[in-house]
């Protein structure tokens, strides 16, 4: 095994450990930590056989590995800017009705001030 390939798995099997065991990410979807095994095995297997994502590649219809695994990194990449934006804009109307609520609150309380 190369220096390389053992560094990989290494640094990889951490990032895994790191998410799953974090007593922070217990608010981290399910389903997205089932996803952050599954490429961590996926990414474990490229690594140990280069060749394979060679092999699905040319199965898929795209010349090399490396450029499917560069299409594969931009569809995600959208994904997470996109799932970014739309929690930026649900924590923003969260954000106006909160505001919205304490204008009202305040402006009840300085009437009921004012009338006393």
């Amino acid at each position: 095994m190369i220096v390389i390939q053992t560094l990989l798995i290494v640094l990889l099997i951490l990032m895994l450990y790191k998410v799953l065991s974090n007593l922070h990410t217990y608010r981290m979807k399910a389903w997205m930590k089932i996803f952050g095994a599954l490429f961590t095995l996926i990414a474990i297997g490229v690594v140990l056989f280069p060749n394979s994502s060679n092999r699905v590649a040319k199965w898929v219809g795209v010349g090399r590995g490396a450029d499917l695994l560069l299409y594969l990194l931009t569809i995600a990449f959208i994904f997470t800017v996109l799932h970014i934006y739309i929690k930026g804009k649900q924590e923003e109307r969260r954000l106006v009705i909160l505001t919205r609520k304490v204008a009202i609150l305040e402006a009840e309380l300085k009437q009921k001030r004012s009338t006393r």
